[in-house]
């Protein structure tokens, strides 16, 4: 499976952990700060000696709030309403610059 295709479905799948008020931890890939905000929304680990860190130090106040954060996040700003009015202004800026040229 391409890289780019792994990470999609890596994607989905801490938005829809996210969503249910999970705490996620995740590993690193470029451009998951701009979808959540790491340390307080989710973790990242480099390693499997920082997530045992994470699951072993964290206490449970800690990842309730880790997950509420998360979850929040998902539902301010990357539901499937956002990625629809997101395509639309896309589709409107093309349609948009066609008629410019035409």
């Amino acid at each position: 499976m391409p890289a780019r295709e792994q990470a999609a479905r890596n994607a989905a799948s801490i938005f829809e952990a996210a969503a249910c008020g999970v705490p996620v931890i995740s590993d690193l890939w470029p451009g998951i700060e701009e979808f959540f905000e790491p340390g307080s929304e989710i973790l990242l680990a480099r390693s499997g000696k920082d997530v045992l860190r994470y699951l072993r130090e964290m206490r449970e106040p800690e990842r309730r709030l880790l997950g509420i954060r998360a979850r929040e996040r998902v539902l301010r700003a990357h539901t499937a309403a956002h990625r629809a009015r997101a395509l639309v202004a896309y589709l409107d800026e093309i349609h948009g610059r066609e008629k410019a040229l035409a």
